[in-house]
């Protein structure tokens, strides 16, 4: 859509240039849309790829994790021992934590809901 101004061409120009840096070309837009469609295609083959790949995991079999080995060395077996009360110390931990922000946001919305209703 063109506008046919009359009057000096700088004027014409100026509008003619402000006009056209609001407005998308369609050369530009068609150019937006195939871009968007190739995304979509894209995600499409993506989702196809993850659906796949669950349904691969669903059907293979699940095999309990082998229990620990009683080794000869009391090494491996002390290394053993303290890796796992690590990792239960550290779920501890994390969990705490969590409690806390849970508290901390639920704090705070209660401020924050009794200063805006005073």
């Amino acid at each position: 859509m063109r506008l046919r101004v009359l009057g000096l061409s700088r004027l014409r120009r100026a509008l003619l240039s402000r006009l056209d840096s609001r407005y998308v070309t369609k050369s530009d837009h068609r150019q937006d849309l195939k871009d968007a469609l190739w995304e979509v295609q894209m995600l499409r083959r993506e989702v196809v790829a993850l659906r796949d790949e669950v349904d691969r995991l669903r059907r293979a079999p699940v095999k309990p994790p082998a229990a620990p080995r009683a080794t000869a060395d009391p090494k491996a077996a002390e290394a053993h021992r303290l890796a796992t009360e690590t990792a239960q110390a550290v779920d501890t931990l994390l969990q705490s934590e969590m409690r806390i922000w849970q508290a901390i946001d639920d704090l705070s919305a209660r401020v924050g809901a009794s200063g805006r209703a005073g």
